[in-house]
């Protein structure tokens, strides 16, 4: 039997076929290539250099940046207790070398499309911070379409200054925080922006405005609580807003709007009343595709059917378990102001707090007529009973032909 070939050092050389050519692989076009190396992340792309002659600038020009601190670490966790801050400072000096190397031996003909980055802050000092903003603005520089930035730890402070690209279409932020001007510059830089997602981020900015933004999502996002910001951009079609940490962001011309999900959770602050989720509703009257929810402190409606306003374009809605609060005052203040309403799901597993009324008032007029509902379904935990509160519901009001779907899940499913 052959014996198999001796590696040769750590060197992996490439096979050659008849004529002296190298592999197959490499015959491909560079744009082939690009689009395999893709796939790759950053620190894989570099290694592919030792693959032979042909791929060893090929990782300079791929058009797509992929740097993940996670991947150069195994000490970095969620729990600060248990964090190994000497280790993990240590692998953050790794990291960030690697990617100015990255950056500084690419092409510098050669664009980018896609820039993601997820860096540590471990130390909060303004190096990290300028560091940072230098890679971001390497970035805009390059023509990058889609610009994703995460940062563990302290939170990165953004030099505004540097958005000026009239090819960035996407960003996706994580821990920053965005100073007074931030959106302007965004507005007048940025003329090609259309998504901009936001989690975890500080929101220091009186107004989010835009004429070009299409989608805007804000998870747990902290609002500066000086002053309301203002969130005006008329040519928005989906928008999120989950979970704010703080601050109550006041929504403005949203004509355009056709889908929208708001999940406000642990609304606690003393400022916000029932009138404050009144405006956020009624500027959502337009909307076809309607996701809401409250957990907070007790509202009380006094103006019975003016909680929302009349959803004349509304095909589908989901509520949560609020909508049960008050012998069904909030489900049926929406059936009643939704005259199109084909599609209906009832989240009855989140945030479940027994007995607690989140939203009450009462309604004089029970009746509804939802003459175009034909689905409803009803997520609740396998021992819910309100999920036959709710067929009885129906059943009651005369809309037995309405079909009913019960998804129940077990508790170890659901968390």
């Amino acid at each position: 039997m052959e014996a198999p070939p001796v590696k040769r050092g750590w060197r992996i050389m490439a096979p050659e076929h008849a004529g002296g050519r190298e592999d197959r692989l490499s015959d491909l076009p560079e744009g082939v290539l690009h689009r395999l190396m893709s796939f790759l992340d950053s620190r894989q792309a570099v290694r592919t250099c030792v693959l032979s002659r042909r791929w060893r600038d090929v990782w300079r020009t791929v058009p797509r940046v992929r740097a993940d601190f996670c991947d150069f670490t195994l000490n970095w966790t969620s729990d600060d207790d248990e964090v190994d801050e000497a280790a993990v400072a240590e692998d953050e000096v790794v990291f960030n070398r690697f990617v100015n190397r990255l950056l500084e031996l690419r092409d510098p003909n050669a664009s980018i499309r896609s820039f993601f980055l997820r860096f540590c802050r471990s130390d909060g000092g303004d190096d990290g911070s300028a560091e940072g903003n230098r890679w971001i603005s390497y970035a805009l520089q390059k023509n990058v379409r889609v610009l994703e930035v995460a940062v563990l730890s302290y939170a990165l402070e953004l030099d505004h200054s540097v958005f000026s690209s009239r090819y960035l279409k996407t960003i996706d932020f994580s821990n920053v925080v965005m100073d007074q001007g931030f959106f302007k510059q965004l507005e007048m830089g940025c003329p090609e922006l259309e998504e901009l997602f936001l989690d975890e981020c500080f929101i220091v900015d009186d107004e989010i405005s835009s004429q070009t933004l299409k989608v805007l999502a804000l998870d747990a996002t902290h609002f500066c609580c000086g002053f309301k910001t203002s969130i005006s951009s008329p040519s928005i079609t989906s928008l999120g807003l989950h979970y704010p940490m703080s601050g109550k962001p006041v929504l403005n011309d949203m004509e355009a709007l056709v889908s929208a999900s708001l999940l406000l959770c642990h609304v606690e602050d003393d400022d916000f009343d029932a009138s404050d989720l009144r405006d956020y509703l009624w500027s959502l009257y337009n909307v076809e595709i309607l996701d809401f929810s409250y957990h907070g402190k007790k509202l009380t409606m006094e103006n019975n059917l003016q909680l929302c306003p009349k959803f004349i374009h509304l095909v589908s809605l989901t509520l949560g378990p609020w909508c049960l609060d008050a012998n069904f005052y909030g489900l049926i203040v929406f059936l009643r102001n939704s005259p199109i309403l084909e599609k209906l799901t009832l989240e009855l597993a989140m945030y479940r707090t027994g007995k607690l009324q989140r939203i009450i008032g009462q309604i004089e007029e029970r009746s509804f007529t939802c003459e175009h509902l034909t689905s409803v379904e009803v997520i609740c935990l396998e021992d819910d009973p309100l999920a036959n509160d709710v067929v009885n519901f129906f059943v009651n009001s005369g809309m037995s032909s309405v079909q009913i779907h019960i998804k129940k899940w077990s508790q170890s499913e659901y968390e």
